[in-house]
């Protein structure tokens, strides 16, 4: 018969110690760090998109006045020579289709805000060659203030042609 081995105990050291303090406190630290930056950068992002979105619609605002003055006859009194602003003629901030307030509506009564639409037009008429007689050029500029008081500025130009029919 064969004789039975003893079982032998394994010899493994066990280290109950862990982490340090130290060790914990500096995990955090920089855990904290890149936390807080990640944080910082989320709010440099949000502002921007805040930006990119006001600018945006000034374009489009500035866009939509110059649409509005081309489908106008070319004698009509907005295109008149001269510096025009929203209190001119047929357009004020209470009918500009424009929310000047930023509060979700278009056009309330007494709307008013810190969006400014204003257009120049110079009458071509005589100076030619260029640009050609007969034209007059259109300058359409949106100018708003943020909310950190900058002011901010689209401007947009076109040459409009007489037509054969306009007198």
């Amino acid at each position: 018969m064969s004789k039975k081995q003893p079982i032998r105990k394994l010899n493994i050291c066990h280290n109950n110690e862990g982490f340090t303090l130290i060790e914990i406190i500096v995990a955090m630290v920089i855990f904290a760090i890149g936390i807080l930056s990640v944080a910082a950068l989320q709010t440099k992002a949000t502002k921007g998109n805040i930006s990119a979105n006001r600018s945006t619609r000034a374009f489009t605002w500035c866009s939509d006045r110059m649409e509005m003055l081309m489908s106008l006859p070319y004698t009509d009194a907005n295109l008149n020579d001269g510096l025009h602003s929203e209190s001119d003629g047929d357009f004020d901030q209470a009918t500009d289709l424009i929310d000047n307030d930023y509060d979700g509506e278009i056009d309330e009564v007494g709307e008013n805000g810190n969006i400014n639409i204003e257009w120049a037009v110079v009458d071509n008429d005589g100076i030619a060659p260029n640009p050609p007689e007969f034209t007059k050029t259109i300058s359409v500029t949106v100018t708003w203030t943020t909310p950190m008081g900058q002011e901010k500025t689209v401007n947009l130009r076109t040459v409009r042609a007489r037509n054969a029919t306009a007198s």
